[in-house]
């Protein structure tokens, strides 16, 4: 066992690969020492809670999180973007927990329905059930759309036009030219979200959700689970949240921590230098502000983890997050599989 930690992961029950029993089992034959199940907007049924609470007493241990999608901070209006925010050790049975999480479902279904529309619109052969079909009909997100775009071969044409597209607007663009090459870097997985489905995609049908709490309404949800709310990778926002509004939000409690771990796979592209930067400029901020230091493989697939793992030089940065976090006091082992003498253990 190693003191690598994972603090953000996906299961089936939003967009990752394999269920939490699945997951569980990879993270312990790899060596984690504490993962944390945060799925999109959702958390763990009874029944698998049930199933969960068997797994008490091995060596690796679980946490009950969630991952919320939330708007910006109020003083940021009429700006709008999709901030993720981490909830760790929270009750997966509180009723205003439950309550957002039917509602941001729902809304990720209309979301999902108007971005199918825009990409039928870019000549794609996508149907909304096609989505649902990938999701499993549970929370539905953007690898779901992937997913079933890829599922029909007519498809792969259509996005090599667009990727053509991008390139030869390159030409004149350099700002479109650095996206592209960057893309390129990164690899085929990350085509569909810089060729049309993210916010600043060259061809975008990206539409944000009908439904988020701003940054202050979802960190209150959180806390009134017991949890710990932590802003996660802040890499993908840093052009909406600025750093020194970050600041602001650690001075006034308004977020109790940030990841620090996290954007594994911007290493080895051109993207390694800033999130360097950035993840060292998080850190100083964050013990600075004496906030709580998170993080993880944010992994969605078996070869996610293990590529998580296998960098030791990244991943070992976790070790110790969750005794820190226990330490503060801000959190009940309650909705965890660690036991007191653990927590003592951990601790020493």
């Amino acid at each position: 066992m190693t003191t690598t930690e994972s603090l953000h992961t996906h299961t089936t029950l939003s967009d990752g690969k394999m269920t939490h029993r699945e997951l569980f089992d990879l993270a312990e034959s790899l060596g984690v020492s504490v993962l944390a199940f945060t799925d999109h907007d959702a958390v763990p049924s009874p029944a698998t809670m049930s199933e969960l609470e068997g797994l008490r007493g091995r060596d690796t241990k679980w946490v009950i999180g969630t991952e919320i999608t939330c708007d910006l901070p109020r003083e940021l209006a009429p700006a709008t973007a999709g901030v993720h925010l981490i909830g760790l050790f929270l009750d997966p049975q509180n009723e205003a927990l439950l309550k957002h999480c039917e509602r941001a479902q729902a809304s990720r279904i209309t979301r999902m329905k108007k971005i199918v529309e825009g990409l039928q619109g870019l000549g794609f052969i996508i149907t909304a059930e096609d989505c649902l079909a990938a999701s499993g009909g549970e929370s539905v997100g953007r690898p779901h759309i992937v997913e079933a775009l890829k599922r029909r071969t007519e498809n792969n044409a259509i996005m090599e036009k667009i990727r053509l597209e991008m390139r030869t607007a390159g030409e004149s663009d350099p700002i479109i030219k650095e996206r592209y090459d960057h893309m390129i870097q990164k690899g085929e997985r990350q085509y569909p979200y810089v060729l049309f489905l993210s916010p600043d995609a060259f061809r975008s049908t990206y539409f944000e959700h009908d439904y988020m709490p701003d940054l202050d309404e979802a960190v209150a949800i959180v806390r009134g689970a017991g949890g710990i709310a932590i802003l996660a990778h802040y890499h993908t926002i840093h052009n909406k949240l600025p750093l020194e509004i970050l600041e602001k939000l650690l001075i006034e409690k308004r977020l109790d921590g940030i990841e620090v771990v996290y954007g594994i796979r911007e290493y080895g592209n051109d993207g390694e230098a800033r999130i360097r930067e950035e993840r060292a400029a998080l850190r100083k901020m964050a013990l600075k502000h004496d906030a709580i230091m998170a993080g993880g493989s944010d992994a969605h697939t078996k070869e996610d983890l293990a590529f998580y793992v296998n960098n030791s030089w990244f991943s070992d940065e976790t070790a110790g997050f969750t005794a820190n976090i226990l330490a503060t006091g801000k959190v009940s082992k309650e909705f965890s599989s660690l036991d007191i003498e653990e927590e003592v253990g951990m601790l020493q």
